[in-house]
C-alpha cells in the first residue's frame, strides 16, 4: 500500500514538476508568515500551562474544562496536541477524550476574524457571525460525540493508554520543544496536500467551483480563498467559508490525527464529528445572515445524528488514528519530492535559455 501511494505521488509530482515546486513554495511561505509567527508563542504557553493542570492531583472537570477552552483558542492543531499531553500524563475516559477532541479540532479565532472577514469584504459584524456559527457547531459536533458514546464507560482506565509518564511541568526549553516539533507536522501537511490539490487541479480540467470544493476537502485556507472569488452572494460565501474552516479539510485532520493518534480517541468518529460541524456550521451561518429556516435544519440535523450510538471496542480493536501514520509520513516525502522537482525546473529553464 505504501508503495503504491507513494508511486502515485511521484507520478503527479513528476508530470507538473513547476507546479508542485511553486505549490510546495507557496505552503512554506504562508507557513512561515502567517502561521508559525500567530501558532507558535501560544502552543509552547499552552503546553506549559496545560502540564500545570495535573500537577498535585488537579484533576477533573474544570482541567478538561479549561483544555478544552484553550483548544478552541488556539485551533488546530494545537487543540490536538493540548489534549494528547494531558491524555498522556493524566487517567481520562475514552469517552471524554473523544468528546473533548470534537471541541478543540476547530480553526483559531484569529483565522476567522482576520482571513475569512477581509476575503469577505472586512465587515467585522460579518467575521462575528461566522465566529458564533463556528463554536456553536463545534459545541454541537461534542454534543453529537456524547450522544454516540453514551454506552461507554466513563471510568479512566478504558481511557489509559498505557504510556502515561509521571506528571511534572513544562519547563520553557521542554515547551518550546515539543511546539517546535508540532509546527514542523504542520508545514509538512501544508506541503502535501497544498501540492496535492495544485497537481490535480491542474491535471483534471474543472469549473472554478469544483475547484473549490476540491480545495476545501483538502486544504481549508486555500478552498475558503477559492470560493470567496466564485463571487456567490455573502451570506452563501460566508457559509462556505465557515462550514471549510470548521470541517477543517484533510490537511488539517491530519495534523490533528499526528497528535491524536497517541490518545484511545477513533478516527472515524472524530472524522464523523468534522463533517456534522461542517454541516451544522454551514446551516447556522446562513441562519446568523437572516435566513433563519436554516436554524430548523441544524437542529434536525444534530438531532438524527444523536439517535445513533456507537459500541465501544475492546482497546486491541480500536480503529484509531494510528492508522492514518501512513499519510503522515508521505509528509516528509513531499517535502523532499517538491524541492527535488524545483531543482529539476531551475535546471530545465537555464538549459531552454
Amino acid at each position: 500500500m505504501a508503495a503504491i501511494l507513494l508511486c502515485a505521488w511521484i507520478a503527479l509530482v513528476i508530470r507538473s514538476p513547476q507546479i508542485a515546486a511553486e505549490a510546495a513554495r507557496q505552503s512554506c511561505k504562508v507557513w512561515s508568515v502567517s502561521v508559525m509567527p500567530t501558532l507558535f508563542p501560544f502552543l509552547a504557553l499552552s503546553l506549559m500551562l496545560v502540564s500545570r493542570l495535573d500537577v498535585g492531583g488537579k484533576q477533573g472537570r474544570s482541567a478538561m474544562h479549561a483544555l478544552a477552552l484553550l483548544g478552541m483558542l488556539g485551533g488546530s492543531p494545537s487543540g490536538a496536541r493540548l489534549l494528547s499531553q494531558y491524555a498522556e500524563r493524566s487517567r481520562v475516559s475514552q469517552r471524554n477524550i473523544q468528546r473533548c477532541a470534537a471541541c478543540v479540532t476547530t480553526a483559531s479565532p484569529m483565522f476567522i476574524l482576520g482571513t475569512l472577514t477581509g476575503w469577505l469584504g472586512g465587515n467585522a459584524a460579518d467575521g462575528y457571525r461566522m465566529l458564533a456559527a463556528h463554536i456553536i457547531a463545534a459545541l454541537l459536533a461534542a454534543i453529537a460525540c456524547s450522544a454516540w458514546t453514551r454506552g461507554w464507560s466513563n471510568d479512566p482506565a478504558d481511557g489509559a493508554s498505557g504510556n502515561q509518564t509521571e506528571p511534572h511541568a513544562l519547563g520553557f526549553g521542554e515547551a518550546v520543544t515539543q511546539a517546535a516539533s508540532a509546527m514542523l507536522n504542520v508545514c509538512g501537511c501544508m506541503v502535501l496536500f497544498n501540492v496535492l490539490l495544485a497537481c490535480l487541479t491542474d491535471m483534471i480540467p474543472m469549473s472554478g467551483a469544483a475547484a473549490a470544493w476540491l480545495a476545501c476537502l483538502l486544504e481549508m485556507a486555500g478552498g475558503c480563498a477559492r470560493s470567496a472569488a466564485l463571487g456567490l452572494p455573502k451570506p452563501e460565501t460566508a457559509a462556505i467559508m465557515c462550514a471549510a474552516a470548521t470541517f477543517g479539510g484533510m490537511s488539517v485532520f491530519m495534523q490533528n490525527a499526528a497528535f491524536l493518534s497517541k490518545t484511545p480517541a477513533r478516527a472515524p468518529i472524530q472524522f464523523a464529528a468534522r463533517i456534522v460541524a461542517g454541516a451544522a456550521a454551514y446551516c447556522l451561518c446562513r441562519a446568523l445572515f437572516g435566513e433563519w429556516l436554516y436554524a430548523l435544519a441544524a437542529a434536525a440535523l444534530v438531532f438524527i445524528t444523536c439517535v445513533v450510538s456507537i459500541p465501544q471496542t475492546p482497546a486491541r480493536q480500536r480503529v484509531s488514528f494510528s492508522s492514518l501514520r501512513l499519510l503522515r509520513s508521505t509528509s516528509a516525502i513531499s517535502i523532499a519530492l517538491s524541492s527535488t522537482c524545483l531543482s529539476i525546473a531551475s535546471q530545465w529553464s537555464r538549459f531552454i535559455r
